[in-house]
């Protein structure tokens, strides 16, 4: 016990990224085959759509024999050809991979697979979110965001400025203190003053969540939003039986528009829902009612329907990017994923003035997107053609100066990650990929790994773009990526601090978390805090992190001496000679130390890769011998099945031999009883 606590500890101390592979890998293996097992019951395989089936057929196939090597043939029928091809179609993925999106897959499907849920904890319930009121927002300064971005600064380096550290919430209620429960896929946003965030819906154990909770950034404390019809809230344009609660959702996005008011568009909801199978975009005003009740930890509010004028628009999806894009505010919507899972790259254009869609890019066709690290320009296309980014969904976009927007990232057809960057052109509605140049070091990637899932914030003032989580067909995206805008280059904070402030990636790390920014006017203070996320398991903590002055630049370390200093040096007395002579042997001995304790990390290191290869090594004979029993089993089964036939047979037979022995048996007493007649009647004659 004592050597695998060592074994661990020492691992984790030289970041071995196998080790931490082998620990999510017994996670998800055993999740895996338990879902599996789930998947095949009657009851519950009878509810998922064919393509679903498909879908895990494909997963579980992947995970337990690998890449198909069955080959197409003609003679397929409709059923065993969807098989192959949706199998083919996820290639060379490991299966790891598959068995993650497996379960993945199996949580959103089915609600309650895993283990009993907690219905108070989880109870859904029809909650909305609201924002500050007109006169409230417009009234707000620049001094007064500044004092609460400085009040954040402090609250975060009280907790260690400089790292991430997780943020307890209180309460001042008597009552018990109000948390959301775990989830991904969710949305976020601040509200216009910055002094809440506000976070609602998404997926959590498979199950989509319809609650919203405010999170007071000066008072650190949550509080959940009770569902009300409130006049105040709803107006007089609503009937008492058009104001329904939001049901539970997922996928959807949040934003805070020019009006002050947080907005929700898209998003796929629950099966039950009357929205389920809306056709065109949902959009969503978030309304709160402040001092409406005694208990701290609640607050009212509603989710109101926006009617968008236009007689076109954007289809329901959702895993889109929305983003606040130009002068006026507007909003731009690119991608995702409709209900018959088929992903997009239309994009759309809410004029806020009018609030009416507009077609960003008409006229244009798709092109392939760039995966795993390829260049951008690597895309071929005709000098006359118009093209837009590979349909995707999962990805991330930027504003870029006025009326420009960045994506970048995502998931396409199956299972495919980008790491390519795209550029619209909001007033003309042209696309361009965009080629960034890099200061990566520490590996040969010209661009950050691909992934989709991730999330995105912008620091100093629109300066940078700091990407942080998200995954590929591997495992979780742990490295964090920062952009610069204004030279349009990838920047790591991995690097030296000769050349980059060292920054962290979050403690929790992954797929559909969330991420705001808490910065000042001049853009010198800026604090930032995660929520959520799904790495195997779902989060629901608030990560904080202040932001260095100086970031990403640090101040460049001189080794040059003065004049002075070196003329100091030249008249050194032997006093201060000898001193340095003891000097410089406790550093030879330091860096001997350091040498010797190098080589015992090297070698444990050897030693842990040793046995996670002798880990794996296991685990393949593990998945070779469960692939050798169920051929043996599939045998078997076919041996049954023919016996079955066989004895089936031999009964028929036997059936129609009894039939021919009961005729015979008719037949011969037919034929005595002839006998007895024609003998009485000749003795009768003579």
């Amino acid at each position: 016990m004592r050597k695998q606590e060592r074994y661990k500890k020492d691992s984790f101390c030289v970041s071995d990224e196998d080790v931490l592979f082998l620990l999510f890998l017994i996670n998800v293996n055993n999740r895996f085959h338990a879902a599996t097992k789930v998947a095949d019951l009657p009851s519950l395989e009878s509810t998922f759509t064919d393509e679903t089936r498909l879908l895990l057929y494909a997963l579980k196939s992947q995970a337990t024999h690998g890449p198909t090597e069955i080959k197409s043939k003609w003679s397929m029928t409709r059923e065993e050809r969807g098989k192959y091809e949706t199998w083919a179609n996820l290639g060379k993925m490991s299966n790891f991979e598959a068995m993650r999106l497996y379960v993945k897959l199996l949580e959103e499907e089915d609600k309650n697979w895993w283990e009993a849920i907690d219905e108070e904890t989880l109870e859904i319930k029809e909650n909305y979110g609201k924002a500050m009121t007109e006169e409230e927002r417009m009234n707000s300064n620049n001094a007064s965001a500044c004092a609460r971005v400085k009040r954040v600064a402090k609250w975060a380096e009280a907790m260690g400025g400089g790292r991430w550290e997780t943020m307890e919430a209180t309460s001042t209620s008597a009552s018990k203190m109000v948390k959301p429960c775990p989830r991904y896929q969710h949305g976020a946003t601040l509200t216009s003053d910055g002094s809440k965030m506000i976070v609602s819906g998404g997926c959590y154990r498979g199950r989509f969540v319809a609650d919203t909770y405010v999170f007071d950034v000066a008072a650190s404390r949550w509080r959940k939003m009770e569902y009300t019809k409130d006049e105040k809230v709803w107006g007089k344009s609503f009937k008492e039986d058009e104001k329904e609660s939001l049901t539970p959702i997922s996928g959807h996005r949040l934003i805070t528009l020019k009006d002050g008011h947080t907005y929700s568009f898209g998003g796929k909801f629950s099966k039950t829902s009357k929205r389920a199978n809306d056709t065109d975009l949902a959009v969503f005003r978030l309304v709160l009612l402040e001092g409406e009740t005694t208990d701290d930890n609640v607050i009212k509010g509603a989710w109101i329907p926006v009617h968008v004028k236009g007689k076109r628009g954007p289809c329901a999806r959702r895993s889109m990017s929305v983003t606040k894009v130009g002068k006026d505010g507007d909003v731009v919507v690119f991608g995702g994923e409709d209900g018959d899972r088929r992903y997009l790259n239309d994009c759309w254009r809410l004029d806020f003035k009018t609030m009416s869609w507009v077609a960003c890019d008409e006229n244009t066709i798709a092109v392939t997107g760039t995966s795993n690290n390829n260049n951008s320009s690597e895309n071929k296309t005709s000098s006359t053609a118009v093209i837009t980014p590979a349909a995707r969904a999962e990805h991330v976009a930027i504003p870029w100066g006025r009326d420009k927007m960045i994506i970048f990232g995502g998931t396409g057809a199956s299972f495919k990650c980008f790491d390519d960057l795209y550029a619209l052109d909001i007033s003309s509605g042209k696309w361009k990929a965009v080629s960034a140049s890099s200061s990566f070091t520490t590996t040969t990637s010209k661009t950050p790994l691909a992934r989709a899932g991730h999330c995105v914030v912008s620091l100093r003032n629109d300066r940078y773009a700091l990407i942080i989580g998200g995954g590929n067909n591997q495992n979780g995206v742990l490295e964090t990526a920062i952009l610069d805008l204004n030279e349009v280059k990838w920047i790591t904070p991995e690097n030296d601090d000769d050349v980059f402030t060292k920054f962290e990636s979050p403690k929790f790390v992954g797929e559909g978390m969330s991420a705001v920014s808490f910065e000042s006017m001049d853009g010198k203070e800026s604090v930032l805090m995660t929520f959520g996320g799904y790495n195997g398991s779902c989060g629901n903590d608030l990560q904080v992190y202040k932001l260095p002055s100086e970031f990403p630049n640090a101040k460049r370390r001189e080794k040059k001496m003065s004049s002075s200093s070196a003329g100091t040096a030249t008249t050194t007395t032997p006093h201060v000679t000898s001193s340095r002579n003891e000097a410089h042997h406790q550093s030879s001995r330091s860096s001997a130390d350091g040498e010797e304790r190098m080589a015992e990390l090297e070698r444990l290191l050897a030693q842990s890769r040793e046995e996670a290869n002798q880990i794996r090594a296991d685990a393949r004979l593990v998945v070779d011998a469960h692939a050798s029993l169920q051929s043996k089993l599939d045998a078997c089964e076919r041996a049954r099945v023919d016996a079955e036939s066989l004895l089936k047979s031999e009964r028929k037979i036997k059936a129609q031999l009894h039939d021919k022995l009961e005729r015979l048996d008719r037949e011969n007493l037919r034929l005595r009883e002839r006998l007895q007649d024609y003998e009485g009647n000749s003795k009768s004659w003579f």
